[in-house]
């Protein structure tokens, strides 16, 4: 299946943090590799060691592009019979590191030190090539 339509989204995880006997979400842009910053930080003697090429190729993770769908089906109903608004469907044909529980925003938040993202990843459906990703409207959480 061909998609078009793509949103640039930015995923994020979050870390329990307990703080006096109350947990609260720390929510973190989730990343792979090492950035370029981390690896301008890095001595001579540290790059020699490494294969630059191969840190940068698995910085991949930075730009995802989604097609976000709202698709109204008799599944995306709330157990009083309504339709579920807050449901929104993500279809990619590409293997992206999002895990059930991440979070979705629709701006840039990698130069923020504290956001709430839009959505959670609630699942995650390998039909043929296209990976699809059900996602709910965070409220604040």
């Amino acid at each position: 299946m061909l998609l078009r339509d793509l949103t640039r989204v930015w995923v994020s995880e979050y870390e329990t943090i307990n703080e006096y006997g109350e947990k609260s979400k720390k929510w973190k842009i989730k990343k792979e590799g090492l950035s370029v910053s981390d690896i301008n930080k890095m001595s001579i003697e540290e790059l020699n060691r490494l294969e630059v090429n191969k840190l940068i190729a698995k910085n991949k993770n930075d730009v995802i592009w989604l097609n976000i769908q709202q698709d109204i089906n008799e599944l995306d109903r709330k157990p009083t019979g309504e339709v579920d608004y807050s449901v929104e469907n993500a279809r990619t044909n590409i293997d992206y590191d999002i895990q059930k529980g991440n979070g979705i925003s629709l701006t840039d938040i990698s130069n923020m030190e504290s956001f709430i993202p839009d959505y959670i990843v609630t699942d995650k459906i390998k039909i043929g090539s296209t990976i699809l990703f059900k996602l709910e409207k965070n409220n604040g959480n």
